[in-house]
């Protein structure tokens, strides 16, 4: 994301409507390469550091209690399905970019299988921290794409013209998450990993396997 966000800042100009027609996902007349070039584009830096800044906080525990391979189909797998109901519902609106959707798949995840850590978010007043509050993750989440998940079923995936957030792709890749999440805990992936010292390279804490092979070894995680 970073290095295709710096490639295109430095290349391509905000005005250049052919390359954004090509690469955005325009909801008429869209092509399959899109859904996939659109997850990579940002509009500035203040978005791209937004996506980043949610991912960072969220993925790497997911990537290590899902593993890589169910991270990444997660985090493209969630942008998808709210890319695809955005073009579906709403023909002729602007296009969109932004990796928007793949993080709030991450973030809906990490509020269901990480809902009793605390997240601590500090008060400023100017650059002067004043308060820290401690605040459970699935309420932090909740927070930041509640809104959006609340808009996408109320509006059933439709999105004002007067709107510049593509809170479809939001709410859509939340629920995407989220239900993820609520499948990995039925399938046991968070008492392993609670209670295992390592998971599978690839798999990370899925394999009923581990609690056989590591059996022996279960000790609290620290």
């Amino acid at each position: 994301n970073v290095a295709v966000s710096v490639f295109v800042f430095s290349n391509v100009s905000p005005d250049d409507e052919a390359f954004w027609m090509r690469y955005a996902l325009p909801a008429d007349g869209w092509q399959p390469h899109q859904l996939l070039t659109s997850s990579f584009l940002h509009a500035d830096i203040f978005h791209l550091l937004g996506n980043m800044l949610f991912l960072w906080l969220f993925g790497d525990s997911i990537e290590d209690a899902l593993g890589p391979v169910a991270f990444v189909l997660l985090y493209f797998v969630g942008g998808l399905l709210g890319d695809l109901l955005y073009v579906h519902n709403n023909v002729g609106s602007l296009p969109s970019i932004g990796a928007s959707g793949c993080v709030a798949a991450i973030a809906g995840a990490y509020g269901i299988l990480f809902y009793d850590r605390s997240v601590d978010i500090r008060l400023f007043f100017l650059i002067f921290p004043v308060k820290t509050f401690a605040v459970r993750a699935f309420v932090v989440v909740l927070l930041w794409f509640g809104v959006d998940l609340w808009l996408t079923l109320s509006s059933a995936g439709r999105i004002d013209e007067t709107e510049s957030v593509n809170y479809v792709a939001h709410g859509i890749g939340f629920m995407f998450g989220a239900l993820v999440g609520v499948i990995a805990r039925l399938q046991g992936v968070m008492r392993r990993y609670e209670r295992l010292s390592q998971g599978h390279s690839w798999l990370g804490y899925w394999p009923d396997s581990l609690e056989r092979r590591y059996g022996r070894k279960f000790s609290r995680r620290g």
